[in-house]
């Protein structure tokens, strides 16, 4: 329902219009009526509404001016105006203050409806518009740690990336770091490391980045995990101080944190201060320049967003392929992939080779396999800068893939039992929440199809069926306590509609919800 307010200074037309019009049918509710813009201008600054229909002349504020309050506040509410034949071309100048509705006196109900049917229609579609767009930012949210990740990577190793395309990956990722200030990296080393066996994976990469992350009296660290024990940490100065003062708090404060994890956690780390640059820009020519050859820098003006979004699904297309070790299907999607990449510039189809790397990597380091260290003992992302052509990197970059795939069939059991019982352990936790196939498979950069063998493979269920026992399990204890009415048990258990909760219920335990407590309280007494 959509809330509607009915503003007229005339009694009776506006009683009539608030109890004889069928509101309900086109999806309003008369939330409150007034007799003059002033008492509305009130209500709508402590409540929410969605319409107002209002007469245009009214003794303190008439409809107009109404309209423009609302206009120049920005609230996102439309106005109807009601005016008279006389009253129309005045009416007319509230196109001004963003009216597009008007009804002439009197009041023709057939013409009623069709403007507020036309307005519930723009409505939803409002609605509907909000909700995409709230998922979409929901979504970027949750990978937004993983896309922070792939951009360290990728700039520490010499990922190829203009100032330009820094600043603005820099504002995307909400990375609070001043580019004009000095910063540095770090080279943390880990010792003794039968004293880690306490912490799970898991548990260790989040305890580096509480430990060596975050802000620092006036400076800011960012971890990157090259590997799983190459270790840098990206320092940047949030105020205005000399090269020279950041570098002496910097070899300070590294000293401090890993005191303190030996103190605290008796984890032993030592911290080598790499190099430090006066501006943030100076570290990233540092980067560029490990390649032997000079490296041109380059724009992302030749891909589209589109482009992108079609590149990434066949990243999850490789995770699928790897992990069910098919050379014949991985050789055809990698020449697949780089003969749409044929007409972009070298520089830049090295930087994506390195996005995909650093992704993949980064996903198999998370579930027990340290990538590039089974592989090659380091990380070799310089071998795909080094590379003269568009064949060479493709030949190479199929090469590195094929490693991986050996290197997943040794240790093929570990990592997609590693997959499920994350996701199990996942589940458990937000079966309340709206969670669905494509999103958990998104979770683990998984293809969907794929993910969904996997899932039934290790869990000996399917995902849909899985989901259902674990909700259908909670919503029995729920209403067997007998404080909650269905559809709230229905929400609880994360289903928004009761009626799809009733039938899953009764398809599930072979009674409905009524019939379920009842029969439970026959059996008890």
């Amino acid at each position: 329902m959509f809330k509607l307010i009915v503003v007229d200074d005339e009694k009776a037309i506006c009683k009539g219009i608030c109890e004889y019009i069928d509101w309900n049918s086109m999806q309003f509710e008369v939330q409150a009526s007034f007799e003059d813009g002033k008492e509305t201008i009130e209500y709508i600054k402590e409540k929410s509404v969605d319409v107002i229909l209002t007469d245009i002349e009214m003794a303190e504020v008439s409809g107009l001016e109404l309209a423009r309050y609302i206009y120049e506040n920005r609230l996102p509410v439309k106005v109807v105006i009601i005016s008279g034949y006389k009253e129309f071309e005045y009416a007319r100048k509230a196109v001004e203050y963003g009216v597009e509705h008007y009804l002439l006196k009197p009041i023709n109900l057939k013409k009623l409806k069709e403007v507020f049917l036309r307005i519930k229609d723009e409505l939803e579609e409002e609605r509907r518009r909000e909700a995409q767009a709230t998922k979409e930012k929901e979504k970027f949210l949750e990978l937004l740690p993983e896309l922070r990740e792939q951009f360290w990577i990728s700039l520490l190793v010499g990922g190829v990336m203009s100032r330009d395309s820094i600043r603005k990956k820099i504002n995307l990722l909400q990375l609070e770091l001043m580019t004009d200030k000095p910063c540095g990296i770090v080279d943390i080393k880990r010792i003794e490391e039968s004293e880690t066996g306490y912490f799970q994976r898991e548990n260790y990469y989040n305890l580096v980045n509480n430990m060596f992350g975050g802000e620092t009296e006036g400076l800011r660290y960012f971890p990157v995990f090259l590997s799983e024990n190459i270790l840098k940490i990206v320092a940047v100065s949030c105020r205005s101080i000399s090269e020279r003062e950041f570098t002496e708090k910097l070899h300070l404060q590294m000293e401090e944190k890993c005191t303190t994890a030996l103190q605290l956690l008796k984890l032993k780390f030592k911290a080598y201060p790499e190099k430090t640059f006066p501006d943030f820009m100076g570290m990233t020519e540092y980067s560029c320049m490990m390649s032997s050859r000079e490296i041109n820098v380059y724009e992302d003006r030749d891909m589209k967003q589109e482009d992108y979004e079609r590149l990434t699904q066949k990243y999850k297309l490789l995770m699928g392929i790897i992990n069910d070790g098919n050379f014949d299907e991985l050789t055809e999607l990698v020449e697949t992939m780089y003969f749409e990449l044929r007409k972009l510039p070298l520089d830049q189809v090295q930087q994506l080779s390195i996005n995909m790397f650093s992704m993949i990597s980064n996903k198999f380091m998370k579930m027990g396999i340290d990538f590039w260290k089974d592989i090659n003992k380091k990380v070799r992302y310089q071998e795909l800068l080094d590379t003269n052509n568009h064949r060479d990197l493709k030949e190479k970059c199929k090469s590195m893939l094929c490693d991986a795939v050996l290197l997943v069939k040794r240790k093929q059991n570990i990592s997609s039992r590693n997959f499920i019982d994350q996701s199990i352990t996942y589940l458990k936790e937000h079966f309340g929440e709206d969670v669905s196939l494509e999103g958990m498979a998104d979770k683990f950069f998984l293809n969907p199809a794929y993910y969904s063998r996997l899932f039934k493979q290790h869990a000996g269920l399917t995902f849909t069926d899985y989901l259902i026992e674990l909700r259908m399990e909670k919503a029995k204890k729920l209403l067997l306590t007998g404080r909650y009415k269905v559809y709230e048990v229905s929400e609880m258990v994360g289903y928004r509609s009761e009626k799809y909760f009733y039938r899953i219920f009764k398809q599930y335990t072979g009674n409905s919800p009524g019939e379920y407590c009842r029969s439970k309280s026959i059996n008890e007494e």
